[in-house]
């Protein structure tokens, strides 16, 4: 199944820079704690280098400190030696402080602060002075550990006036450097505490950065990534459950998203296409099963308006018939607020007229049909149902999409669906009126249109158990057409049938619909009363035998002779509790009524009643007597056998 590829109206980011960017964003944490710490440690690196510089300063200044106290403690030793020999220690260790002063000094200066340049210099310089003046002091001492002086001398030198301003200049610079460096030390005592400071509110602020980065990663994940990957799951688990009532609305901030949306949604409509053929299919064959099985036209009708209704729910219909005159159709049914007329004539319908099937609304000229009346014509479809060649009536659907026209696919997607219930259904309406007409052929009369004997027995059977069941009577007539063979001998056998027809039509309208006329065979006819006793019987015979003497059969333009019957009466349980005995003694009765005279009604004697015996008067009476004798045996014999060829069957 393909789809295309998807343009959202509202573009977003790949799924891929979305990945990608958190991965980043992530990476970038460690990172910027990387650059921090590396920035951290720089910056305590310069201030631990100054600090360093300066705590050596200091060392320097209290190394030169010393080394002046010493220079002086040296001095004034020699200043109080009286002799050289005395005095050589000191001389010693003054030399050597003095060397020492100087290269301390020089150190100093080179490696002294820019801060404490000038400082340092100038004590440098100072320094200088006094190693000079020590120097100058040592010679003139040397030259008087030589010479006669004595003591008093020498210590009165020593507090000259020259060298205690030396002393204090020197003491006043060693005082300012001091002060300096302690300042300077404190600044970088400060520094390095604002650095650690510093570090410490920068790695409070990177953990809050590092922290907001993971929220907004976590919120995008779970939003952007997340909940539309569980929402697609959770689509794809009720398609693959198969349930396609509704989807869920998934967010498109992504093109894959997006795609993988569309493809579901593909999916699910695959689903519910295949579904609904399903559905379809599943319709048309029970209706296909159900048409099989319907026993008459009526009920077949009504199931094909349930099924339709259900198959098509947005189309309404209605089904046309044609009537047996075959110039009129009539409406059978209707469903879903179809268009119903009672009746319609075949050239109201452009299908009809056309032989095809015809959609109004598809092309870009229509004409509407006739038989849809005044009304403004909506979308509808004209399907001609035709069986074996010929065409038995048509399916009219009327398209209906929700108040809105509908489309091309809509229309096309119901007239399939019209099409193909068209074909079930004209097999099925061909099935049932074949069946029915076999039926019939089997159970009617081809010439009267009045069942047969085949099915007056089966109906005998069933009728008399059955009131045996309730305790109901029934009645039997049997009748026969007097002086028959005249009609034939004199007139014709064309004219013997006519006779036929006309008792069998009348016999039609006198009984009710419940009872069974039959024609037993030639011109002898039974009729079966269900429910009716002996003396109802008795009546609705004579009313026949009264229509049937009042008929006027014309035959070649005359009048045939008039026509009379006889009718014999017997009725169950005054008779007999079998069909056989009912039926022999209303042949009984009609042999009776035939030697009694013709054109009466005579009823049959009841259980232990005796008949009646007549002397017949002369040897036309006997003869008479004899032939309806030997009559009734015959027919009785026929009657006889017909009987044991039902039971066999």
């Amino acid at each position: 199944m393909q789809f295309s590829a998807i343009n959202p109206d509202r573009p977003g980011r790949s799924l891929k820079v979305r990945l990608y960017t958190i991965v980043g964003l992530l990476g970038a944490i460690p990172l910027l704690g990387a650059a921090f710490a590396l920035i951290m440690v720089a910056n305590a690196a310069l201030d631990s280098a100054a600090l360093d510089r300066t705590a050596r300063g200091s060392i320097h200044l209290e190394r030169i400190n010393g080394l002046i106290y010493a220079v002086v403690m040296e001095s004034r030793g020699i200043e109080m030696s009286g002799n050289w020999k005395t005095a050589a220690p000191f001389a010693h260790n003054l030399t050597q402080d003095l060397v020492e002063l100087q290269d301390v000094a020089d150190t100093w200066k080179a490696e002294a602060i820019g801060s404490q340049q000038s400082n340092v210099a100038e004590l440098v310089q100072r320094i200088a002075d006094f190693v000079g003046v020590r120097t100058d002091r040592f010679h003139i001492e040397l030259a008087r550990l030589n010479g006669p002086d004595t003591t008093q001398t020498a210590s009165t030198g020593g507090d000259s006036d020259p060298n205690n301003r030396v002393r204090a200049a020197l003491n006043e610079s060693l005082s300012t450097v001091a002060h300096a460096y302690e300042l300077e030390i404190g600044k970088d005592r400060q520094r390095v505490e604002d650095d650690n400071n510093y570090l410490i509110k920068a790695l409070i602020g990177l953990a809050g950065v590092a922290l907001i980065a993971l929220c907004a990663g976590f919120l995008l994940i779970r939003r952007g990534l997340l909940a539309p990957l569980l929402l697609v799951r959770k689509s794809m688990l009720r398609l693959a459950a198969g349930d396609l009532d509704g989807a869920d609305r998934i967010p498109q901030r992504t093109a894959e998203i997006a795609e993988m949306d569309r493809a579901v949604a593909v999916f699910r409509d695959g689903m519910l296409e295949r579904a609904k053929l399903n559905r379809e299919a599943k319709l048309l064959s029970e209706l296909n099963e159900w048409l099989q099985s319907c026993n008459s036209l009526q009920e077949l009708y009504e199931m094909v308006a349930q099924f339709l209704s259900r198959l098509m729910p947005d189309c309404g219909g209605s089904l046309y018939v044609y009537a047996n005159s075959r110039d009129l159709l009539e409406c059978t049914k209707s469903w879903n607020s179809g268009k119903m007329l009672p009746t319609m004539r075949p050239e109201d319908c452009w299908g009809l007229r056309r032989g095809r099937v015809y959609t109004f609304g598809e092309n870009e000229i229509d004409f509407p049909c006739m038989h849809l009346g005044d009304a403004h014509p909506e979308d509808y479809c004209c399907i001609p149902i035709l069986a074996h060649g010929e065409t038995i009536g048509l399916l009219n659907l009327d398209f209906h999409c929700e108040g809105e026209k509908c489309s091309l696919e809509q229309v096309a997607e119901q007239r399939r669906l019209g099409l193909t219930c068209a074909e079930q259904i004209s097999l099925a309406i061909a099935n049932v009126k074949l069946r029915d007409q076999l039926r019939d052929q089997s159970i009617r009369d081809p010439l009267t249109g009045l069942f047969n004997r085949r099915y007056m027995l089966e109906t005998c059977r069933r009728e008399f158990s059955r009131a045996a069941r309730a305790g109901q009577p029934v009645s039997v007539l049997s009748l026969d057409v007097d002086h028959f063979k005249k009609y034939n001998d004199n007139h014709g056998h064309d004219a013997g049938d006519m006779v036929l027809r006309a008792v069998g039509e009348c016999m039609e309208t006198t009984f009710r619909n419940e009872d069974v006329p039959c024609r037993f065979g030639g011109e002898e006819f039974v009729v079966l009363l269900p429910g009716a006793s002996m003396e109802i019987a008795a009546r609705r015979a004579e009313q026949l035998r009264s229509k049937v003497e009042s008929l006027i059969v014309r035959y070649l333009e005359k009048n045939l002779p008039r026509i009379t019957i006889s009718v014999g009466v017997a009725a169950f349980p005054n008779v007999g509790d079998t069909p056989e005995t009912i039926l022999k003694a209303a042949d009984e009765a009609l042999y009776r009524a035939k030697a009694g005279g013709r054109n009466r009604v005579e009823l049959a004697m009841a259980i232990g009643e005796l008949m009646p015996v007549r002397k017949p008067a002369g040897a036309v009476a006997r003869r008479s007597a004899n032939s309806a004798n030997e009559a009734r045996d015959d027919a009785r014999r026929e009657r006889d056998e017909a009987l044991v060829m039902a039971a066999d069957d």
